[in-house]
């Protein structure tokens, strides 16, 4: 901390007459601070609020100093320190904008995991359900086949039960979009169980006979 009006006095912020004395108006209005007086110390904010305001020769040397250099360094690099050795500044830099990358790989990794998890979409739900619809058609012989007529509503059913089953969910629509292109997989590639397949069989072959 620094006594207040040892600093007016050195950093000029008094009016320019022969007698200097401190305007404590003016000091209480920069630091917003009313209470400040003779003989009280300033936290370290408040020396840099009266610091910036000021118009002496150290005051604007300061400012120079503050804002060509350190805080285009903290901007830069996220931190500033005092390094005249060429390679001990490139490894600060270096080790800078690798913290900075990895910060923005993380974010990456935690954005796409949020997606991931998130639900499928209208859109995705409707693909699935077509490829369910084509994958009955397919299994029981088409559209206009008798294995169709007579068995649709079972097969139809246990497809969307063994897909349940497989990725634990309620409906189509609940599915996390990190499963989507296995869900598709899955339901191209489905077959009924044995006992079905006799029974579809046997409808298309009464057909037939």
């Amino acid at each position: 901390m620094q006594k207040v009006q040892q600093l007016e006095l050195e950093l000029s912020l008094l009016p320019k007459v022969a007698k200097k004395y401190v305007r404590w108006s003016r000091v209480r209005e920069y630091l917003d601070s009313p209470q400040v007086g003779k003989g009280d110390f300033i936290t370290e904010p408040q020396f840099y609020k009266l610091v910036m305001k000021a118009g002496s020769p150290q005051a604007e040397k300061f400012q120079d100093w503050v804002t060509s250099e350190v805080l285009p360094s903290i901007r830069k690099t996220g931190s500033y320190s005092v390094q005249t050795d060429p390679m001990a500044i490139l490894a600060t830099t270096f080790e800078a904008l690798k913290q900075q990358e990895d910060k923005q790989e993380k974010l990456e990794q935690r954005l796409n995991k949020f997606e991931a998890d998130q639900e499928i979409r209208s859109w995705e739900q409707a693909e699935l359900l077509q490829l369910r619809r084509n994958r009955v058609f397919a299994v029981l012989g088409g559209k206009y086949s008798q294995a169709y007529k007579e068995l649709s509503s079972e097969v139809f059913h246990a497809i969307a039960k063994d897909f349940k089953r497989q990725f634990s969910v309620p409906r189509y629509n609940a599915l996390p979009r990190k499963y989507f292109a296995e869900a598709k997989r899955f339901l191209s590639l489905w077959e009924p169980n044995n006992l079905m397949d006799l029974a579809i069989r046997g409808a298309n072959q009464d057909q037939t006979a």
